[in-house]
């Protein structure tokens, strides 16, 4: 019988772990995520035009945001307020876990063309692991965020937990359930099968955790 990867995967790791990649200084000391790159957005709302939930959105977007949204152009910096506008709308469409984590794969599976097209190469090499991927972690994060942080701790041959620090828009429900699929889609560019869970117990420094295995 196939196992229930949620069941299986969801406790937290037990024992320190070995830091693969360490938050550049102290969680403490990280700055707040203040910037975010439009090209996640603009891939973000081009999946909610091929999904017939555009026009609905806006319903729901904060009208102070709607200009910055509806307006931006792939390459530029926003405020992440402006992310947060726009993830809350997308909280509002009442999609399911499902469709939320299969949107976050199509987006980030999008934006590998661009922004994570180091990725893409890597990918192509004999070889590489998801723990390549983990070592770059910092530096995706930078071609999309300025300020917050990731780290990646590894407690097995095939099991890590990534921490996303000094993220405010970890504190909305719509992107504690999509981020797991967004880091779903990178890590199973380098395995068969990849299984990420949220064992984010509570989020001091606007934290998530997600634990990651894979066969």
């Amino acid at each position: 019988m196939q196992r229930d990867a949620e069941s299986v995967h969801c406790a937290v790791p037990a024992g320190p772990g070995e830091v693969l990649l360490p938050f550049k200084v102290p969680i403490e000391r990280l700055p707040e995520a203040k910037l975010f790159r439009s090209t996640w957005l603009s891939s973000s709302l081009l999946s909610l035009r091929e999904h017939g939930d555009f026009e609905r959105y806006l319903t729901h977007l904060a009208p102070e945001h709607r200009d910055a949204i509806v307006s931006s152009v792939a390459g530029q910096w926003l405020s992440t307020d402006v992310a947060i506008a726009h993830y809350a709308a997308c909280g509002e469409l009442g999609l399911s876990r499902a469709d939320i984590t299969e949107r976050s794969r199509e987006v980030t599976r999008h934006v590998h063309q661009t922004m994570l097209s180091i990725a893409v190469r890597l990918a192509r090499e004999a070889g590489v692991t998801p723990w390549t991927i983990f070592g770059q972690l910092d530096r995706l994060w930078e071609r999309i965020w300025q300020g917050g942080g990731v780290s990646v701790t590894k407690y097995g041959p095939k099991e890590a937990v990534v921490t996303i620090a000094r993220w405010p828009c970890a504190a909305l429900p719509y992107c504690r359930t999509a981020m797991p699929g967004v880091i779903h889609a990178i890590v199973e560019m380098f395995c068969r099968k990849a299984y990420i869970v949220d064992i984010t117990r509570d989020r001091p420094h606007e934290t998530i955790s997600l634990r990651c295995s894979w066969a």
